[in-house]
């Protein structure tokens, strides 16, 4: 299931990072980034609600610490879903 949003083209959001060299780690504290897995995720599986999405995003905020590797947060959040 996370291959799926993995395979997915992530430049508009590497592109949108402060620092090109953070493009690979997900940040909780910036909400357009939030905001972007909630799209990319909804793209992917529209039946699955923004609420569950955001909930499970705010799960794997508390487990995964900083700095969070895109890819494993991303598993993470899908596992979850």
């Amino acid at each position: 299931m996370p291959e799926k949003i993995l395979k997915e083209d992530w430049s508009d959001y590497d592109n949108k990072k402060k620092k090109w060299v953070d493009r690979f780690f997900f940040s909780c504290e910036e909400v357009w980034e939030i905001d972007y897995l909630v799209s990319k995720i909804r793209k992917v599986y529209p039946s699955i609600s923004e609420t569950a999405i955001r909930t499970a995003i705010a799960s794997c905020c508390k487990e995964v610490p900083a700095n969070r590797p895109r890819e494993k947060f991303v598993r993470c959040v899908m596992s979850k879903l």
